[in-house]
């Protein structure tokens, strides 16, 4: 930014030493100081609009892409999220199951358990009653 301004300060210190210095009469000098004034502010004006307007595309551009950026990363945080999900319940699924095994064997295996029980005491109870007293 520093070397642009200083490049046109140096073009207008050359513009204006050359005019001054010309062999011209007074208002000639004055006429043409106004003139190359009056076409570097335009081209300046001309450059300042080029720039707002580069400004503004910019912005828009930077605009649109955070946008695009904020829907892109909403978008897979909600196929994550329900990616996460599903495995939740996957796995929920698979532990309900394991323990429904376990619980039925344990169940089974407490039947077990008690039917043996019963029939030793039951085979208990038949040597009692075949011994003599």
């Amino acid at each position: 930014m520093r070397s642009t301004r200083d490049f046109i300060t140096g073009i207008l210190a050359g513009v204006a030493i050359g005019i001054l210095t010309a062999p011209r009469s007074g208002k000639e000098t004055r006429d043409k100081l106004t003139e190359e004034a009056n076409k570097r502010s335009g081209d300046l004006k001309d450059q300042w609009e080029k720039g707002v307007v580069q400004a503004k595309d910019g912005f828009e551009k930077a605009k649109t892409q955070v946008k695009d950026g904020y829907e892109q990363a909403k978008t897979q945080v909600s196929q994550y999220a329900d990616k996460a999900k599903d495995q939740y319940e996957q796995y929920k699924g698979q532990a309900q199951q394991t323990y429904d095994e376990n619980k039925m064997k344990s169940d089974y295996n407490d039947g077990v358990d008690e039917m043996a029980d019963k029939a030793q005491t039951g085979i208990d109870d038949t040597k009692d009653s075949f011994k003599v007293n």
